[in-house]
This record gives C-alpha cells, sequence and structure tokens, in this order.
C-alpha cells in the first residue's frame, strides 16, 4: 500500500509520520482494501482547511477532517486524500480530554472510512460508522 503522511503545517516529527503511516496501513488492511492503493493524508492549519470546506462543501469554517475519494468500487486503486486540520485537532483532543495521538488517529480511522463510503447523515449510518470507528481505534490503539 502507498500511504503518504504529508504535515503541510511542518510541526510533526518525522518519528511521529512513520507511526502514523503504520496506523493507516494497518487500517487499510482491518478494512481489506487492496494492496494497491494509494492514499494521502495532509495534516494542514485551519487556515486551509476553511478554505477547503468552503470551496468543497460551501461551509465557511474550519473542521476538523475533509475526505477526497478518487476512486470507488473493488480496486480502490486510487482511494484518495485525507485533510486533517492539526490545529483544530488539538483543540478537540483538550476539549475532550484525550492525548493529540489518539484524537489524530480518531480522524485518520473517520476519514478512510469516508473514502470507502460510510457517511453519518442518518442515525443508521452513524451508528454504523461509529462501530466501525471503534474497532478499527481499538486494533490499531497500541500501534
Amino acid at each position: 500500500m502507498n500511504v503518504a503522511i504529508v504535515d503541510e503545517t511542518d510541526k510533526m516529527p518525522g518519528e511521529e509520520k512513520l507511526r502514523l503511516r503504520k496506523i493507516a496501513v494497518e487500517i487499510l488492511k482491518l478494512l481489506s482494501v487492496p494492496r494497491k492503493c494509494e492514499l494521502c493524508v495532509s495534516f494542514i492549519d485551519d487556515g486551509e482547511m476553511r478554505e477547503l470546506n468552503k470551496r468543497y462543501r460551501n461551509i465557511n469554517r474550519t473542521t476538523d477532517v475533509l475526505s477526497f475519494p478518487q476512486g470507488e468500487g473493488p480496486d480502490y486503486t486510487l482511494l484518495g486524500d485525507v485533510a486533517i486540520s492539526l490545529e483544530t485537532a488539538g483543540r478537540r483532543s483538550k476539549a475532550y480530554g484525550i492525548t493529540i495521538h489518539e484524537e489524530i488517529n480518531k480522524l485518520i480511522v473517520h476519514g478512510i472510512l469516508h473514502l470507502l463510503g460510510y457517511n453519518h447523515k442518518k442515525k443508521k449510518e452513524t451508528d454504523v460508522m461509529r462501530q466501525k470507528e471503534e474497532e478499527l481505534l481499538m486494533a490499531v490503539k497500541d500501534l
């Protein structure tokens, strides 16, 4: 699997990028995504996230994670991109009483699930997605 971790904020140490790549690869394996898939996880600041959210969702505020699917179907050769606001993740981790690592792990899982078609617009969809998130987070919690 080709997983790129891009830190546009220049605030993430190299060893953290390696850890996050390992987590993303493991999540993809657990979800039975084909080995030939490509995924990019980018860490950006609130300003850039706000611009992306406004451009692609017409919402003029920052958010924690956005997913941009590229492929579909059983092949998922080019899975897509996940953008995570490092600043928002930091604020939310404090608000939730968890570490920034735990929050980022959660956002990576959430973003990948969106790329694979999971959604949370309706209660039943939300329940299915949350259950899958919890299952995956438990599987990668020690990485």
